[in-house]
């Protein structure tokens, strides 16, 4: 068995929706840019429709293969109709005195700036909105608490930020609006219902919100994701191996897989991940000490001995 491995560039910074397109080694828009000559704008607005297409056929030959692993980062929760946080939008709660208050000037909290200036944190990479990065921020923290673990103020700061972070990625999601995971909802309606023959839909997420749990309740699919299926819930790997079949009657016949049925893996943890000694167990509202997920910081990288340090 050969493979390949495939060098992609890095896609363009502007905030057009795009694809990879591997045939042609190059990123495609999927919205046409406004401005030109009628002419031109027209070759755009073709351009932009031929890409779709492309797009379109990709997605419909994937459903045939038999096996589909897809990864979901963080621009899945993101955007005005799903409301999740930004990167931006946790630093603005973690670190300021006057968070979403729109383009108007930021203040931080005294506690923050105290713990900005005595991790020798850069400032003038935060100063910039687009810039200010909580994760830069909590990885340099971490590495002042290595060599000085007795500073209790940039310990709360960090404990402080670990609730903000949790709260923020836990309350955004309304179960009363329908509309918000449609999107969701719809991508896993067409994957998990594949042939019988093919292996389950694999989806690996680094998000630790709930967007994909919520999404698999409201259109009634199952889905497994190493959860134990009694009550309380607790975390086991080999729950990964069992599937659900469809059985006609009780005479012992094999019965067929169930339609709908898909596995989430989640790589950074959950919001509703709660651990007790060596049980991880399902929890609605973890205590922030024992919530199971992997704060953004540039430790998430590294094998964890804990989920939290």
């Amino acid at each position: 068995m050969s493979s390949t491995i495939l060098s992609v560039p890095a896609p363009p910074t502007s905030i057009i929706p795009r694809f990879y397109q591997k045939e042609d080694n190059r990123w495609c828009s999927l919205a046409p840019t406004s401005g030109g000559t009628p002419d031109e704008q027209e070759e755009e607005n073709r351009r932009a429709a031929a890409a779709k297409r492309s797009l379109h056929d990709q997605l419909l030959a994937s459903l045939q293969m038999q096996h589909v692993i897809v990864l979901a980062g963080s621009g899945t929760s993101l955007g005005p109709t799903v409301g999740g946080p930004s990167m931006w939008t946790l630093w603005d709660y973690c670190v300021n005195s006057n968070p979403n208050s729109g383009d108007a000037t930021r203040t931080k909290t005294a506690q923050a700036q105290k713990v900005i200036d005595d991790v020798a944190y850069d400032q003038t990479v935060a100063n910039e909105k687009n810039k200010a990065n909580i994760e830069a921020l909590l990885s340099q923290c971490d590495a002042f608490l290595q060599y000085k673990p007795n500073e209790k103020h940039v310990s709360d700061f960090v404990k402080a930020s670990k609730e903000t972070i949790l709260q923020k990625c836990s309350k955004f999601i309304d179960p009363a609006n329908r509309d918000q995971l449609e999107t969701h909802r719809a991508f896993l309606h067409r994957l998990s219902r594949r042939r019988i023959r093919d292996s389950r839909l694999k989806l690996f997420t680094t998000n630790y919100d709930l967007c994909f749990e919520a999404a698999a309740a409201k259109q009634g699919l199952v889905m497994i994701d190493g959860f134990s299926f009694s009550q309380p819930r607790y975390f086991d790997p080999r729950f990964f191996q069992y599937d659900i079949v469809y059985r006609t009657s009780t005479t012992g016949e094999m019965g067929t897989p169930l339609q709908g049925v898909f596995q989430l893996l989640k790589l950074h943890g959950s919001v509703n991940w709660s651990r007790d000694g060596e049980v991880i167990e399902i929890n609605p509202i973890p205590d922030a000490e024992k919530a199971c997920l992997i704060y953004p910081a540039k430790g998430k990288y590294e094998p964890p001995h804990e989920w939290w340090t």
